[in-house]
């Protein structure tokens, strides 16, 4: 016969672990888009600095273009990089809380069937 409380536990257990998973796949997807936004504007500024000086750069805003120089350019860049740093490692710190709270989970569930076990051989 199972026990009310461990079956309730178990199941309590099991929707942990599905939220959790969900939520640890939708952290890595933004952890990927956020690398490739970073990549990108990092490319993207190596290449206007291998420009030269006679080039015209400008910038999307809204539906317009918005003559823009150099120096201005490349600043956005290594920001929109920075951001991405960051980003980054807030995401990776709360996919490690995320874990971290299920390993939590699944030890107290142990401890509880260990002492339950303990109880029946008593």
């Amino acid at each position: 016969m199972v026990d009310a409380e461990l079956k309730k536990a178990f199941t309590e257990l099991k929707n942990k672990n599905v939220e959790t998973a969900a939520r640890i796949k939708a952290v890595d997807a933004q952890i990927d888009q956020s690398r490739n936004r970073g990549k990108h504007a990092e490319l993207t500024s190596r290449e206007v600095m291998g420009s030269t000086g006679e080039t015209k750069f400008y910038e999307s805003v809204g539906r317009m273009f918005v003559l823009e120089s150099q120096e201005t350019i490349i600043e956005q860049l290594k920001e929109r990089a920075a951001f991405s740093r960051e980003t980054i490692v807030k995401l990776d710190n709360q996919k490690s809380y995320l874990n971290k709270n299920l390993k939590e989970s699944e030890n107290a569930l142990r401890e509880l069937v260990e002492s339950k076990k303990t109880l029946l051989t008593k």
